[in-house]
């Protein structure tokens, strides 16, 4: 039985993949994953973040974070429209991007057995905000950099009683 801080890498590797394969296909750009790590106490403030929970054999969420300029300039190669600021288009995109995530990695899950659902992506705007997870529950960052800047996502997953 899984400890309430134990980590399930199944459940993590997907969503890697699925970040890659969407910024590769979605957005014509190659993140490089930066470095994993169990997530303290504020170490990331961002700008904007897509927000998705996930039900099924583990309950939780993904988080998709970046920094204002960068989802700019991601959600601006991923429409092909200039975009200067933070605004409808942007939020939009951002909710889109953390939906193909979340929608690949529970395909990549399903094809290794296990069973989830994804809700409906919520996206958070402002300066300097850090997202929480439950204190029980793990969650591992995975940051990216690419040709466009830094950003991460976040897996907070536990099993399902």
């Amino acid at each position: 039985m899984n400890s309430p801080r134990s980590i399930n890498v199944d459940y993590i590797n997907p969503f890697i993949e699925a970040t890659i394969n969407t910024f590769q296909t979605m957005v014509n750009v190659v993140p490089t994953r930066e470095k994993v790590f169990l997530k303290g106490e504020g170490e990331e403030s961002y700008g904007v973040s897509g927000i998705i929970g996930l039900a099924g054999e583990a309950t939780g969420s993904v988080v998709l974070n970046f920094p204002e300029q960068v989802a700019i300039a991601a959600v601006a190669k991923f429409i092909g429209e200039e975009i200067k600021t933070i605004n409808s288009s942007v939020v939009d995109g951002v909710g889109e991007l953390t939906n193909i995530i979340a929608g690949d990695a529970k395909n990549r899950l399903m094809q290794k057995g296990y069973k989830f659902e994804i809700g409906l992506p919520k996206i958070v705007t402002g300066r300097n905000y850090i997202t929480a997870q439950k204190t029980t529950v793990p969650c591992i960052v995975i940051s990216f950099t690419s040709e466009m800047g830094k950003f991460s996502i976040e897996v907070s997953l536990s099993k399902s009683a």
